[in-house]
């Protein structure tokens, strides 16, 4: 039994994300923060990933990278991102952190916060992480006022704004007049802004959205969303949703979609372009670029395959080891083996990481009878996945192949 359970550890501790510490000049004190990484950052080297960025992170980490997770990596609705909730070291440091300055009898810092943000975390996060230009901050409540206060103050320092149900009430609802002060001049907001209400009375986001509509009514970039069977806990995760989608609102090629495309060329020209819009090198989502890969091999649309091969190695290169391993599975299942084999070698030699590539080759083997080589292949797979940090149903798959060949093996 020990065999079969090979490199399995069970253990009762599980975490999302890194958690990191840097020391602010600017606040004078250590930093903490979380940091998200979707499921293909290590396994894929190549490519970068949209940053959000959550004020009050310990508290919403957990619930919004999931959402993340569930919208981009399993429902392809969204692409994936890198996350970093900042940490908000205790309620009373927190709320004057995100209280504007100018609020009266506040002992506002968000100025301060603003810098930290802008001139010591971000930095950190592009440094030391694949992130892309394209970045967007999310607070709720009093981190909405942040939100909203650093949309007013400095629009260009984030691609997009989300607050939700946040307490511009604060300071007699001081923020609508900085609003009306700041928008009076301006012809556009500068950056994409969200804002949501729940059941809530008197929050002065009302009057915040009556201000923008004075000034911006015919502007797309901002949008107010009312949630009037949500409270004031619960619509977090329905704003951050809606929010997100409608800033990738163009992401998802649908089914249909595709099935009226002419060409491979159509699914290149779409994400090359969204690649451009934000500012990212984006890979195709995966669950998408396997059905297409799928839809031409099983219809023998061969210069459909080698479209999508040319033109993913030319402008979408952070998705050519998924296309060769959404191309070898193909292989592998229609039991063409050389090419398969051939395929997964190749992808081995250029990226070592590819643990699905030694799992396809322990599958090879088993077909052929060679079962040793297949455990090693599955051993392999197994130890590389856990380096690149493989969500647990992933583990799952390779611990099951590998309990698979362990069977056949004590079957002899």
């Amino acid at each position: 039994m020990s065999s079969i359970l090979y490199g399995q550890e069970i253990d009762s501790s599980f975490t999302i994300g890194e958690r990191k510490s840097i020391p602010s000049k600017v606040l004078e004190e250590e930093r903490t923060f979380q940091v998200y990484l979707p499921p293909s950052y290590y396994s894929n080297p190549k490519g970068n990933f949209p940053v959000v960025y959550l004020i009050d992170g310990d508290y919403n980490f957990h619930y919004d990278t999931g959402l993340i997770e569930l919208l981009s990596s399993v429902s392809g609705r969204i692409p994936e991102m890198i996350v970093v909730g900042i940490a908000d070291k205790g309620k009373t440091k927190y709320r004057r952190n995100c209280t504007p300055d100018y609020i009266p009898k506040r002992e506002g810092n968000a100025s301060n916060f603003m810098l930290f943000i802008e001139n010591e975390l971000k930095p950190y996060i592009y440094q030391n992480y694949r992130a892309s230009d394209y970045e967007i901050l999310i607070g709720h409540s009093i981190g909405g006022v942040f939100v909203t206060n650093y949309m007013l103050e400095k629009p260009k320092v984030f691609d997009s704004y989300i607050a939700i149900d946040p307490a511009l009430w604060l300071g007699n609802y001081e923020i609508i007049n900085k609003a009306n002060t700041v928008f009076k001049d301006k012809k556009e907001i500068g950056a994409k802004f969200f804002i949501s209400l729940a059941d809530t009375k008197e929050m002065g986001v009302r009057q915040f959205v009556g201000v923008l509509d004075t000034y911006f009514p015919e502007e797309k970039d901002w949008s107010f969303m009312h949630f009037e069977n949500e409270n004031h806990n619960s619509v977090g995760l329905v704003t951050i949703r809606k929010s997100l989608e409608e800033i990738f609102e163009n992401w998802e090629i649908t089914r249909q979609e595709f099935y009226n495309f002419k060409s491979a060329q159509q699914i290149i020209d779409h994400y090359s372009q969204l690649s451009t819009d934000f500012s990212t090198s984006f890979s195709i989502p995966s669950y998408f670029l396997g059905n297409a890969v799928y839809y031409y091999y099983k219809h023998k649309k061969q210069e459909d395959l080698l479209i999508l091969e040319a033109e993913i190695k030319n402008k979408l290169p952070s998705s050519i080891e998924d296309f060769y391993l959404q191309l070898a599975l193909n292989y592998l299942e229609n039991e063409e083996l050389d090419k398969a084999l051939d395929m997964y070698d190749t992808r081995i030699k250029e990226n070592p990481m590819s643990f699905s590539s030694y799992d396809g080759i322990s599958k090879i083997y088993v077909i052929q009878g060679e079962l040793k080589k297949a455990l090693q292949s599955s051993k392999t797979a197994i130890e590389i996945a856990k380096k690149c940090k493989a969500r647990q149903w992933m583990m799952n798959e390779l611990y099951s192949n590998l309990e698979n060949i362990q069977l056949q093996i004590d079957k002899r």
